[in-house]
């Protein structure tokens, strides 16, 4: 197979036009539709669908865009691997879902670089419903994820996972009730709860289905809700005494205003979680960078344990 028809494959996809990857090929049109068309005529099927706009790649272009990326990053490195002077180089896009996300900050991705600085680091953050489907079609080659309850992985339960992605738990966590460190008193129940105004994201997060689900189970409702599109942000406001809120304890801890807010011990209200990284099968030559970044995530949240989290539990 011709590598050339790859990588205009590849760059079709990235520019959703014919026109855009000629240009980022140095090549005319025609020349790349060549190309494409020849890849088409050898697999037995379209792999663009022409009449979008954007260009899209049909369900097999997506198949065949993922075994593309992986091959040309593996054949990449065939010579340095051969010779014995094999050292990691290229891109690696990581993909990390929102509340994840203090676990792999600024530091923390300084020392991803340092410790490979051959390599070309692009984030891309996203709740890890909307990641998942990026990862399954290769556009990212490693996800770090909070899961949810009730064996949720990536935004899906893990039966249904397809075999291609390796899930691995690095740290547990838990989406917990919190308040205002300055308030006098606070609620002990969901019913108590539910009196308060709520700081909360918007309908579709994980964490306020939870909460919605356990004020439901027990006859109350959150009537007075006040909706942020940012978890951050959510805190700042509940530390702020705005309201109250629900949140994912690691982040509560690795928050800039963890000192001013209080996770509260609300029965019910305390659910299991996990933060796991997701890879690729084929990962293969980017094993050792996907490690890494497991490494730096332990790491990082060992300043987020339990008995760091009951310090903000304190009365």
């Amino acid at each position: 197979m011709d590598t050339r028809e790859l990588e205009a494959l590849i760059a079709v996809a990235d520019a959703q036009s014919f026109h855009g990857a000629a240009n980022r090929l140095g090549l005319t049109q025609p020349a790349v539709t060549r190309r494409i068309q020849r890849l088409e005529e050898r697999i037995g099927t379209s792999l663009f669908d022409r009449s979008t706009k954007p260009l899209q790649p049909t369900p097999a272009g997506h198949r065949a865009l993922t075994e593309a990326r992986d091959l040309l990053r593996r054949l990449d490195g065939f010579s340095d691997s051969v010779t014995g002077m094999a050292r990691c180089h290229g891109p690696f896009r990581l993909g990390v879902s929102h509340g994840a996300a203090p676990l792999l900050a600024a530091r923390e991705l300084r020392d991803l670089h340092q410790a490979f600085p051959d390599m070309s680091l692009t984030i891309k953050s996203g709740w890890s419903a909307e990641l998942l489907p990026l990862l399954r079609r290769g556009e990212i080659d490693a996800m770090l994820s909070l899961d949810g309850p009730h064996g949720i992985v990536g935004g899906v339960q893990s039966r249904d996972l397809p075999a291609s992605l390796l899930p691995e738990t690095l740290l547990d966590d838990h989406i917990v009730a919190i308040g205002p460190k300055s308030a006098r008193q606070h609620p002990t129940t969901i019913a108590e709860l539910a009196r308060h105004p709520m700081v909360l994201m918007p309908e579709g997060c994980t964490f306020r289905a939870l909460g919605n689900a356990w004020a439901h189970k027990n006859g109350v409702e959150f009537n007075s809700v006040l909706e942020v599109s940012a978890l951050e942000l959510q805190i700042e406001m509940v530390a702020a005494g705005a309201g109250y809120g629900i949140m994912a304890r690691r982040f509560c801890m690795h928050s800039p205003a963890h000192d001013r807010i209080r996770i509260l011990d609300i029965p019910g209200m305390n659910w299991g979680m996990a933060i796991t990284l997701i890879r690729r099968a084929s990962s293969g030559d980017l094993n050792d960078i996907i490690d890494k970044v497991g490494e730096i995530v332990i790491r990082a949240g060992e300043m987020s344990n339990l008995d760091h989290a009951r310090m903000l539990s304190a009365l």
